[in-house]
C-alpha cells in the first residue's frame, strides 16, 4: 500500500518495497528489503535527521545482518536513482555527512473512509419522551400539594451540597498547582544550572576536521589534512589503495572529489567521496573505507 509521496511524484509502497510512479502505476521500481526499511524509517521520521547508527540498526542489524556504512552507502544510492527513474528529483534525499540522513518533500497518503454514525429513529424518541412525561405527570398527581414542599427542600440540599463539594476541589487544585509549579521551578534551575556545564564540555571536546588542496591546479580532485600534507609516501599509499579497491557502489568515482582522512593505524585507510566540496551544506558524500585483514 503507498502511505507516502515523495515530491509529488513517487510514492513508496511499504508492503512491496518499491518506488511507483504517480501518474503511471505500471512503473515501478523495486528497491530490495534493506533499502526499502531504510526509506520508510526515513519517511516515517517526518523530515527530521536520521542517524547512520538508526538506519544501519533498522535495516539490516535487528534481522541479525553485519553490515558497515558501506552497506547504507549502497542503498542510499538506489534509493536516489530510483527516484530518478521515476522523475522524481534525487537531491530531496539530503546527506549529513558524519550524522546521517534526511528526505523533505513528502506527504502522507491515507485511503479515503467515509461513514455516518446512525442516529436513532425520531419515533423512537418521542416514544420515550412521552412515556417519561406521562411517569412524572402520574408522579405529580399522586403527590398533591406536598410535592413542591420536598422539591425545594432536595433543591436546597443539593445546592449546598454542590457548593462545599466545588470549595474542596478548589482547594486540593490550589494545593496540587502549587506543588507542581514549585516543581517547575526547581527543575528549571537545575536546567540553567547544568546545561551550560555540558554545552561547554561538548564545545571544548569537539575535534574541527580541516582538509588543503593537494595540488593548486584547478582541476585538483584530491584533499588532505594540513599535518600530512608533506608525508608524501602516506598520501600515495592511500591513493593507490582507493586505486586498486575502488567502491562498487560508487559508479561515478572519477567526478568526485577525494577527502583523505587521517588514521592512527597502517592498516586502516579511510576517505570521503564528494560530489561538491565538503563545506557545502549538501556534498552528497560516501564514507568509505578499507582494512587490511592481516595473516598472523
Amino acid at each position: 500500500m503507498v502511505k507516502f509521496l515523495i515530491g509529488g511524484i513517487a510514492g513508496f509502497d511499504t508492503d512491496t518495497f518499491a518506488l511507483v510512479s504517480r501518474h503511471d502505476s505500471t512503473q515501478s521500481v523495486p528497491l530490495g528489503a534493506a533499502a526499502g526499511r531504510c526509506l520508510q524509517v526515513l519517511l516515517e521520521a517526518d523530515g527530521e535527521i536520521v542517524t547512520k547508527k538508526t538506519l544501519l540498526a533498522q535495516g539490516w542489524e535487528q534481522y541479525g545482518a553485519v553490515v558497515s556504512d558501506n552497506n547504507l552507502s549502497q542503498s542510499i544510492v538506489r534509493i536516489r536513482k530510483a527516484l530518478q527513474q521515476l522523475g522524481a528529483d534525487p537531491s530531496t534525499l539530503i546527506t549529513l555527512p558524519r550524522i546521517g540522513y534526511r528526505i523533505v518533500g513528502v506527504e502522507r497518503v491515507s485511503p479515503h473512509t467515509s461513514g455516518q454514525s446512525r442516529e436513532p429513529s425520531s419515533d423512537i424518541a418521542e416514544s420515550k419522551k412521552g412515556a417519561d412525561d406521562e411517569e412524572i405527570t402520574q408522579s405529580e398527581t399522586q403527590s398533591g400539594d406536598l410535592l413542591p414542599t420536598a422539591l425545594s427542600v432536595v433543591e436546597v440540599s443539593e445546592t449546598l451540597a454542590s457548593t462545599t463539594t466545588s470549595v474542596r476541589h478548589g482547594i486540593r487544585l490550589g494545593k496540587a498547582t502549587f506543588v507542581w509549579l514549585a516543581c517547575a521551578a526547581m527543575s528549571a534551575a537545575l536546567a540553567l544550572w547544568i546545561i551550560p556545564k555540558i554545552h561547554g564540555d561538548l564545545r571544548s571536546q569537539a575535534v574541527e576536521v580541516q582538509w588543503e588542496p593537494l595540488d593548486a591546479a584547478p582541476e585538483n580532485r584530491v584533499f588532505v589534512p594540513p599535518d600530512l600534507r608533506q608525508d608524501k609516501a602516506y598520501i600515495d599509499d592511500r591513493l593507490a589503495r582507493l586505486a586498486r579497491t575502488p567502491p562498487t557502489s560508487v559508479d561515478d568515482l572519477a567526478k568526485r572529489l577525494v577527502y583523505l582522512n587521517g588514521s592512527q593505524g597502517k592498516d586502516v585507510a579511510s576517505y570521503f567521496l564528494c560530489l561538491a566540496p565538503i563545506s557545502q551544506p549538501d556534498p552528497d558524500c560516501v564514507s568509505y573505507l578499507l582494512i587490511d585483514h592481516l595473516t598472523p
